[in-house]
């Protein structure tokens, strides 16, 4: 190795290189590349890992190229082998996402969410609240994957949802009651689940479904 490609393998990683790898992960093992055993284990390195060198490790036989590298690297400038565009790249303070994990997942309210999101259910439970939030992205894709979860999504007036993106695997996608507008937020769902339900809820959904989603 390089003394150059050491300098960047070293250089410490943030949420969203390890939100990144998740998601090449998740794609990975949808596409039946990687058994459960092997995601399974891949993933939970993925978010314990403290460098881009620990990243690279774990999707080296998944993708052409190596990945992921920094955006920006201190003194000489490597060639980027990920390619951000400034659409899709969150900044600080914006949601990107979050991990239920044999446990539950709910932020409670979110001020801004990213222009891409990754939620990841593994036998765990996420509760999504975005009826406050401003959205970064007129487009916002959710990345979902999981495993025998419950995935809920609140979503104001004006939003619509797509799902087309989405692959069940004996589980269920519902998008019920949302108001959508010509000029408002889209958000598109993508990803696999297995042995799960995802369901979004918009302001015409019943009261006491829609109003009760926090508590």
């Amino acid at each position: 190795m390089s003394p150059e490609a050491h300098r960047i393998t070293a250089l410490r990683c943030a949420d969203q290189d390890r939100e990144l790898v998740a998601q090449v992960l998740n794609n990975a093992y949808a596409e039946g590349r990687l058994t459960f055993d092997e995601h399974a284990e891949r993933i939970a390195h993925a978010y314990e890992a403290k460098t881009f060198g620990d990243l690279d490790v774990l999707t080296t036989d998944l993708v052409a190229q190596r990945r992921p590298l920094p955006t920006a690297v201190p003194g000489p400038s490597p060639q980027p082998v990920v390619e951000r565009t400034a659409a899709h790249v969150a900044v600080p303070g914006q949601f990107t996402g979050g991990n239920a994990v044999l446990s539950t997942f709910k932020p409670g309210r979110i001020d801004v969410v990213a222009p891409e999101v990754t939620l990841n259910a593994w036998l765990g439970e996420v509760r999504l609240d975005l009826v406050d939030s401003t959205f970064a992205a007129r487009d916002t894709v959710i990345n979902i994957g999981g495993l025998m979860c419950d995935v809920r999504i609140r979503v104001p007036e004006g939003v619509d949802v797509n799902v087309s993106g989405t692959s069940m695997v004996m589980g269920d996608t519902k998008v019920e009651g949302t108001r959508p507008r010509p000029d408002g937020i889209r958000i598109n769902l993508v990803g696999t689940v297995f042995m799960g339900e995802v369901k979004v809820l918009g302001p015409d959904t019943k009261a006491n479904k829609y109003e009760k989603f926090v508590k």
